[in-house]
């Protein structure tokens, strides 16, 4: 059964995994691999292993019985139809396989997704929706939609500083595959652009609405960072401030498919977002 606890005055600010081992009586070893497969949650959010965490804070551990694999119960369809389907991956779950469990690919069977295909991937600590394919015949007409520019995908986060109009980022990333990516100067194809538009602001920091066609890796955490509004609880390119990152994949739009969730976000009341604004402008 699930465990919730206030972390004590006595842990002082510290390590995630240290302080789980020091008040459930466990080994470094075992908190980490607790973590490491998303059973973990700090203040309701999904945390990495060296997050720093202060006395107060609210730590659930979810011992489920069920086994790893079942750990992501939060995950499940949006929307089915048409060959494509949108999958709910919660934060603090990897998105394919090979990157440790629990992941959202593990689950597809049990949703009765057996031999689907994810066409796109979310970071670790990201929450939103995660396209997938019933074959590949489809997944080949969405790449040929991206390609074109005509698949769309909007985004809900949370940046740090005041945001008082609408811009875009279009720097060309260079990803050499390390941990943080580099926004260089020189534009990017269109398709690869960041757009922003601010929605207000919140307990936490600027709501903001993001919409890209065509994502690279880690691309709106590095190019909200590189615009000077890094997002709230981005662990490499912010602050990393307790609670997890704020960036949630909200809303995907593709030829004959469109699929929208919100984020789980406790504490933090969202300006209303209406898709039917989100034509107009620059977003």
């Amino acid at each position: 059964m699930p465990q919730t606890f206030i972390l004590p005055r006595t842990i002082l600010t510290g390590r995630l995994d240290k302080a789980v081992s020091g008040v459930l009586g466990i080994s470094l070893r075992q908190a980490r691999l607790l973590i490491g497969q998303g059973l973990v949650l700090v203040d309701g959010r999904a945390a990495r292993k060296g997050m720093p965490v202060h006395p107060g804070q609210t730590v659930r551990v979810e011992t489920l019985d069920a086994g790893i694999n079942d750990v992501p119960v939060r995950a499940h369809v949006v929307r089915r139809e048409n060959g494509f389907a949108a999958v709910m991956k919660p934060g603090g779950v990897h998105t394919v396989r090979g990157k440790g469990e629990p992941c959202l690919e593990s689950c597809l069977d049990r949703m009765g997704m057996h031999g689907w295909m994810l066409l796109n991937r979310l970071d670790f600590l990201t929450s939103g929706l995660v396209l997938a394919a019933a074959s590949s015949e489809e997944g080949a007409r969405y790449s040929a939609w991206q390609d074109a520019g005509d698949v769309r995908k909007w985004y809900l986060a949370l940046a740090h500083g005041g945001i008082a109009r609408d811009f875009s980022v279009r720097g060309r990333i260079l990803d050499s595959k390390r941990r943080v990516v580099q926004v260089l100067e020189e534009d990017d194809e269109p398709v690869r652009w960041t757009l922003v538009r601010p929605l207000g602001a919140t307990e936490k920091g600027t709501a903001v609405l993001i919409r890209i066609r065509k994502g690279r890796r880690h691309q709106i955490r590095a190019h909200m960072a590189h615009a000077g509004f890094p997002l709230v609880g981005d662990p490499i390119y912010g602050r990393g401030e307790p609670g997890g990152l704020f960036l949630h994949h909200w809303r995907v739009e593709l030829p004959g498919f469109t699929a929208q969730e919100g984020p789980d976000w406790p504490d933090v009341s969202l300006p209303s977002v209406e898709a039917a604004d989100l034509l107009a402008g620059t977003v």
